[in-house]
C-alpha cells in the first residue's frame, strides 16, 4: 500500500471512530433524557435540552423547593471530568463545603475555591473534608442537625456545597444508572431531609 493510501485508510479509521462517538453520545442522551422524563409526576418538573449535543437537564419542584439536575464538565487538574449534580433551593444561611476525603487528595498547593470556603472543621479520619468560614455556626449546624449521621444516605456523591440558600451535591457521571428515577427519588429525599434538619436548627430557640 502507497503513503497516500495508508494516509487515506488511517483518516477513514479516524472518521469511522469520531462517527460511534457522536452517534454513541446522542444514544447516551437520548436514553438519559428518558430516564429524566420519569421524573415529571413525582417532581412536577420537564426535561430541557438544547439540542442532541448538550445532556439534557431536569427542573422540577418537591415540597415547595425548587429541585435541578443537571450535568457540567470540571476540570481536575489535566483532566475534564463529567460531573452529575443535584441543586435543592433552601433557606441555609450558613455555609459548609464538604469533599469526600478519599476522593480528594490533599494537596501542597490547594485550589482557590477550596482556600475560599474556609478553615478546615474535621478530623483527619472523617470521611469527608468539610470546611466552613464561619467556625462557629458550622459545628453548631453540624451537631444539631445531625450531619454526620445524614452523609452515608449521600454516600455516592463527593462534594457537598451546603448554603447558603441552596444544597448542591455532585459526583462524576458513571452511566445510567445514576439517572434512574428511582436512585434520583431516593437522593432528593435524602436532600430535603437535611435540608429541613439544617432550617430548623438555625431557627432561634
Amino acid at each position: 500500500m502507497s503513503q497516500m493510501g495508508i494516509t487515506i485508510f488511517f483518516l477513514f479509521i479516524v472518521g469511522v471512530i469520531a462517527l460511534a462517538m457522536i452517534v454513541h453520545g446522542w444514544i447516551d442522551k437520548k436514553r438519559i433524557s428518558q430516564n429524566l422524563s420519569q421524573l415529571s409526576e413525582p417532581l412536577s418538573g420537564k426535561v430541557i435540552q438544547e439540542s442532541r449535543f448538550f445532556y439534557p437537564r431536569f427542573s422540577g419542584e418537591i415540597d415547595g423547593r425548587q429541585i435541578d439536575l443537571f450535568f457540567e464538565v470540571v476540570k481536575v487538574g489535566r483532566k475534564h471530568i463529567l460531573y452529575y449534580i443535584y441543586s435543592l433551593k433552601s433557606e441555609i444561611t450558613s455555609s459548609l463545603l464538604l469533599l469526600k476525603s478519599d476522593v480528594y487528595r490533599p494537596m501542597k498547593a490547594e485550589p482557590e475555591a477550596v482556600k475560599a470556603a474556609g478553615a478546615l472543621l474535621s478530623d483527619t479520619d472523617d470521611a469527608y473534608e468539610i470546611r466552613s468560614q464561619n467556625e462557629a455556626e458550622a459545628k453548631a449546624v453540624i451537631e444539631g442537625a445531625g450531619l454526620k449521621e445524614r452523609l452515608p444516605a449521600l454516600d455516592e456523591f463527593s462534594s457537598l456545597q451546603l448554603g447558603p440558600d441552596a444544597l448542591i451535591v455532585g459526583k462524576p457521571y458513571d452511566g445510567l444508572a445514576d439517572t434512574e428515577s428511582i436512585n434520583i427519588m431516593k437522593n432528593v429525599r435524602s436532600l430535603v431531609n437535611l435540608a429541613k434538619a439544617m432550617e430548623q436548627c438555625q431557627k432561634p430557640a
